[in-house]
């Protein structure tokens, strides 16, 4: 390789590095992945087919995990492959997880902002001349001494928000328990090491993420009905606030967390509703159960009626233009990740409360609270909440948590009182707030 800066990224015998002519100008557009051919005896290239950087790195993982004499060492007697926890770095651990696993589950999102921090941490170690930084090793990230030193560094690190330039808007001192789930994520990498066929690493971390109920603060903060109420007036009574009027719909009629309120969509592929249909499956098509289970719930007479409007809006739609459509939640027919903005701002003009505690999630944790103290038995309220995957007899009989349903409507049924017509998609109001009664029947 030429005399130059150092390659963009290298794992291997592989680097990624722009290819450039003898004048220094680039002899194509894209990325471009180099190696040198030990039995050609020269440097060999393969493009891309990209200029994006995080793309050309996957391409790059991709090509070094494919090829088997960059394989973990192989023992010559016998032929078994030689993991080697010191030799593997907990870079190329990372990439190799995201790449494998992690980039493909639901919380694809989460877990990369969980381990760009475990990088940031590796990055400030470098910076400071640490103990640890880029060239630690599997091994030394299994021992004890490295979680303390990235918990450690965690905690005085905050919490930030960016706008679109990049520049911070807001932080917060971040909690313990946002630490532990980098010192989870961050094993979990280790253990895929470990797992891996044929291995990669023959260690695993001596440590484990402190327990929830040791470093999760008990929330305090609830809202009451009269509240809701407000919320939901509030929402009704600006169209530009009509996907946070959906989202509070939402909530209320499934007591969902609000990554799955935000999922919900009549789309055929999701799998999760079809018109007429007395359920709905806060689990879509293709996405694989975790600790934070989405339950399959009965529909109540509410949310039929906003489903059925999104169908109707849906198939409205010429074919080719479905596509990304049909979510619930939506901001001028496209999907949403959350509603925060649009939630804060309400917060604000209601002249409620807007810490930490007054975030989204409090509609789950309030409404299980009316819930449960309006007759919605223990047992009903953890499957409708998804705190407990159902058996295999409810799976045959499903259960539709009578008194979860129950309990929910009378809220519904208060907050139409409180705020008359607020309920509905648009503030006309001409229709009263359906009831229990009125649901319809599942097709066929």
């Amino acid at each position: 390789m030429p005399d130059r800066a150092p390659p963009i990224y290298r794992r291997g015998k592989y680097w990624l590095d722009w290819d450039r002519r003898a004048d220094d100008t680039l002899r194509s557009p894209y990325l471009t992945i180099f190696w040198y051919d030990l039995d050609a005896r020269r440097v060999r290239s393969a493009s891309t087919r990209t200029a994006d950087e995080g793309d050309a790195i996957l391409a790059l993982d991709r090509r070094y995990l494919s090829d088997a004499s960059e394989s973990p060492a192989f023992c010559h007697a016998c032929g078994q492959p030689i993991a080697r926890a010191e030799q593997y770095l907990l870079t190329d651990a990372i990439a190799d997880y995201r790449l494998e696993w992690g980039d493909n589950r639901a919380s694809a999102e989460a877990i990369e902002m969980r381990l760009n921090h475990t990088l940031d941490f590796l990055e400030s170690q470098d910076a400071i001349g640490g103990k640890f930084g880029v060239a630690t090793t599997c091994a030394v990230a299994c021992t004890t001494s490295f979680a303390n030193a990235l918990r450690e560094w965690s905690g005085a690190q905050p919490v930030v928000w960016r706008n679109g330039e990049g520049e911070i808007t807001k932080s917060r001192p971040r909690s313990p328990a946002a630490t532990e789930t980098v010192i989870a994520q961050t094993a979990a990498v280790l253990n895929h090491a470990a797992n891996a066929d044929p291995p990669r690493s023959d260690k695993r971390p001596t440590y484990r993420a402190l327990p929830a109920k040791k470093v999760q603060r008990k929330r305090r903060s609830r809202v009451g009905v009269p509240e809701l109420a407000r919320m939901v007036a509030y929402a009704a009574a600006d169209p530009q606030r009509a996907s946070l009027h959906a989202f509070l719909i939402a909530s209320i009629c499934t007591i969902a967390r609000p990554g799955a309120v935000v999922d919900i969509c009549v789309a055929p592929d999701r799998q999760q509703w079809a018109l007429g249909s007395e359920t709905i499956d806060l689990n879509p098509a293709g996405r694989v159960q975790n600790k934070k289970a989405r339950p399959l719930l009965p529909v109540l007479p509410l949310l039929a009626q906003w489903l059925q409007a999104e169908w109707v809006t849906y198939h409205k739609l010429p074919a080719n233009d479905r596509v990304g459509r049909g979510y619930l939640v939506n901001y001028y027919g496209r999907p949403i990740r959350n509603v925060a903005r649009a939630w804060d701002t309400m917060l604000a003009e209601l002249e409620l409360p807007t810490g930490r505690e007054w975030q989204s999630y409090i509609l789950r944790h309030s409404l299980a609270t009316i819930v449960r103290k309006r007759g919605a038995t223990a047992w009903d309220l953890q499957g409708f909440m998804g705190h407990r995957l159902p058996s295999q007899t409810e799976i045959y009989a499903e259960g539709d948590f009578a008194s979860a349903q129950t309990a929910l409507q009378s809220v519904i049924d208060e907050i139409e009182q409180l705020a008359p017509g607020a309920l509905h998609r648009t503030t006309t109001g001409e229709a009263a707030a359906p009831t229990l009664e009125g649901r319809s029947k599942m097709s066929g």
